[in-house]
């Protein structure tokens, strides 16, 4: 029968290796990369709502290719 201090050990153990796995996403490349790799475009800020619109779609195919559901908000902040 394992002891406590032997069961806490197992599971730093563990934790400490799948961290890093859970952060690099597919591959080991991060979403982020990801992201980049798809060569998204900055929003230039525009006024016309078409061009806005425009650059929301192709934002959101982006997300659609790479998988991306949870951190949508992140990336697209990171073009703005």
């Amino acid at each position: 029968m394992q002891t406590q201090a032997q069961t806490t050990a197992a599971l730093q153990a563990q934790v400490q290796v799948q961290a890093p796995a859970h952060e690099a996403g597919f591959g080991g490349v991060s979403m982020m990369e990801r992201f980049r790799r798809m060569t998204p475009h900055f929003f230039k800020g525009e006024s016309d709502p078409i061009l806005a619109e425009s650059w929301l779609r192709e934002t959101e195919k982006i997300f659609r290719a790479i998988r991306c559901a949870e951190e949508r908000v992140t990336l697209a902040t990171y073009m703005l």
